[in-house]
């Protein structure tokens, strides 16, 4: 039986071979795609770049009252003495991690082609905290939630206006910051307490973009809000950057983000608060970026940052109102917040990084974030200072080992009983595809 199906599968095989190379004797094949269909899709997957990395590391926490019980959440206040997380993404203790893979994908928008797409995949620890808070009963990125998410999805188009009009919309990474959630892309390792604790991570909108002179581009903003995809309120949020460049080593970047960011809720308890719908009160917030080389491989970044909410106090960044599609019905403060008031939060930071050889670089960074109103962590009068030291290693080609310590000091027990300092070392390996 072996042998019979052996030969009539031989059969068969050798008629379709006849049948199908029957015709290359009598006229040469057609192409299977038309040269102009071949050039335009060719020419369409050259536009397109495909990149990303793996990023993986080991952390240790010396406070053992830090410990990986309080691994990394969504921001929110945490009771003073079981230890407070003020780092973004690297929060695991004791743990080989797998922080981030990431895939990008992108075409820019030109002159020739001015319709662009980018979108942005992430698969790890770092999946879970990029877009966290609540709209609608959806919260990508909740703890506990997948760690698999489209960070950036997003549509361009140059506008042929004057030198030309870049629009964008979709989601996309915050304009504001001088840092990245991309560790491959930052001096330090470990992101910065601005970075955390001050500003946003993504927003959701619409941008456009112009470059008024050869060294200035000013862009606006329209976006949902902070850290949000399904906009929590009735109203939106409006931002912008005013982007210098000096020289080629120099330049002075100023953004600006204004509009409702807390979630609308008309609990009676609320509006009683309040007076009104918390989802009407005002976050006004300004960044301020200046990077410059003294030398010719050193490198300094200066950020400074302000931002002021109406009711805010003792809110941390308005998590306290209840999650999911389930609002809170009661007014939840921090401890020590009786009342609540209009808020404020400050700080700055300063990295210096610098090229030793073409293998090894290092980074100091060292910072102050004024959270005195807990309208970001909810700690009454907190003030933390931090410093981060970071030697950048290049194995081989796209392969990096980072040896990381950093020290984190509050004015307040925030990282434990009695403990308010943290000393904490990683290494990460990273490799770029």
């Amino acid at each position: 039986m072996k042998s019979l199906y052996k030969w009539g599968a031989a059969c068969i095989l050798c008629g379709a071979m006849a049948s199908f190379t029957a015709p290359v004797f009598a006229q040469e094949a057609a192409p299977a795609v038309a040269p102009a269909e071949e050039s335009k899709t060719a020419g369409f997957l050259k536009s397109v770049e495909i990149g990303g990395f793996v990023d993986t590391f080991y952390k240790y926490n010396y406070n053992k009252n830090f410990s990986s019980s309080f691994r990394g959440t969504t921001p929110g206040f945490t009771p003073i003495g079981r230890g407070t997380d003020v780092t973004a993404f690297d929060r695991e203790h004791n743990s080989f991690t797998l922080d981030n893979v990431e895939i990008s994908i992108f075409k820019a928008s030109t002159e020739k082609d001015p319709i662009g797409f980018g979108f942005t995949t992430n698969y790890g620890e770092i999946a879970q905290r990029l877009t966290f808070v609540n709209s609608q009963g959806r919260g990508d990125g909740l703890t506990g939630s997948q760690d698999f998410t489209i960070s950036q999805g997003f549509v361009t188009y140059k506008a042929p206006v004057g030198k030309g009009i870049d629009f964008k919309v979709g989601k996309f990474a915050t304009w504001i910051g001088a840092e990245l959630w991309e560790s491959v892309d930052n001096p330090n390792y470990s992101r910065s307490l601005l970075y955390q604790n001050a500003i946003p991570f993504t927003n959701t909108g619409i941008s456009a973009a112009y470059p008024v002179t050869d060294k200035l581009t000013v862009t606006g903003f329209l976006v949902n809000g902070w850290d949000t995809f399904v906009d929590n309120n009735n109203g939106k949020t409006g931002g912008y950057q005013f982007a210098y460049k000096f020289t080629e080593n120099t330049s002075l970047i100023l953004n600006g983000s204004h509009g409702p960011e807390q979630p609308k809720n008309t609990a009676p308890a609320f509006v009683a608060a309040e007076g009104k719908d918390p989802g009407d009160n005002l976050r006004h917030f300004w960044d301020v970026i200046f990077a410059f080389k003294p030398l010719e491989k050193t490198t300094v970044n200066l950020n400074v940052d302000f931002g002021t909410e109406a009711h805010a106090s003792g809110l941390a960044g308005g998590n306290n109102f209840g999650t999911g599609s389930t609002l809170a019905s009661t007014l939840s403060l921090a401890p020590g917040f009786s009342s609540i008031s209009n808020g404020k939060w400050w700080g700055g930071s300063a990295i210096v990084s610098r090229d030793i050889t073409d293998s090894i670089g290092v980074a100091l960074r060292g910072e102050y974030f004024d959270d005195n109103d807990g309208a970001r962590i909810g700690v009454r009068s907190l003030r933390i200072w931090e410093t981060t030291f970071t030697t950048n290693i290049k194995i081989r080609q796209n392969l990096y080992v980072r040896p990381e310590v950093r020290y984190d000091k509050a004015n307040k027990d925030i990282f434990g009983t009695s403990t308010s300092g943290n000393l904490s070392t990683l290494i990460a390996f990273s490799y770029l595809f």
